[in-house]
């Protein structure tokens, strides 16, 4: 399939709430089983399904994508989260602008501080609070697997990052129980 049929099928799944599998090169999680939401020319914004349910919003690169998948199986799952009545539960951020990563990361200010930014070249996964949003790059203050928050902010470019993750079940979580900056 080429990129222009993959964006196709990705608009029809926008337009009709449709189930995908998205598959992604070099980057931690290659597979994504989500319902698209909106995408501009370079960045696409999901919903993300694990175990049937929703699991938060991912925005990720439209160039990683190597393969979108529309079969059986998640006809199968649409069947399942429809009867389960999930798709009334859903709810379509409407406010994230998917122009370029600052626009999003803009958009998060305020809302959803606390996100995941995954930088796949470096192999980064930071967990953490948005803190400023600048022109060329952004300050992201992390904490780790301990909920120890680092001694430093990170400056990150743009231009490493392959998709940043908000409003999911394990950011949900884990910021009850770390300790507020």
């Amino acid at each position: 399939m080429d990129f222009s049929e993959m964006l196709d099928l990705i608009d029809d799944a926008i337009a009709a709430q449709k189930v995908l599998t998205i598959e992604r090169t070099e980057v931690l999680e290659p597979e994504l089983l989500c319902i698209p939401i909106d995408r501009s020319d370079d960045l696409l914004l999901v919903h993300v399904f694990y175990d049937f349910q929703p699991d938060g919003y991912r925005v990720i690169c439209l160039d990683d994508i190597y393969d979108v998948i529309r079969d059986g199986s998640e006809e199968f799952f649409e069947r399942i989260i429809a009867a389960e009545g999930v798709y009334e539960k859903l709810k379509t951020p409407t406010f994230v602008n998917l122009t370029s990563w600052r626009t999003v990361l803009l958009s998060l200010k305020g809302r959803f501080d606390f996100c995941i930014i995954e930088c796949d070249a470096e192999d980064d996964f930071l967990v953490g609070k948005l803190m400023d949003v600048r022109e060329d790059e952004f300050t992201f203050w992390y904490f780790d697997a301990t909920g120890k928050w680092d001694d430093e902010l990170d400056v990150v470019d743009y231009d490493d990052v392959t998709a940043v993750s908000f409003d999911d079940n394990y950011i949900n979580t884990i910021i009850k129980y770390i300790p507020r900056p």
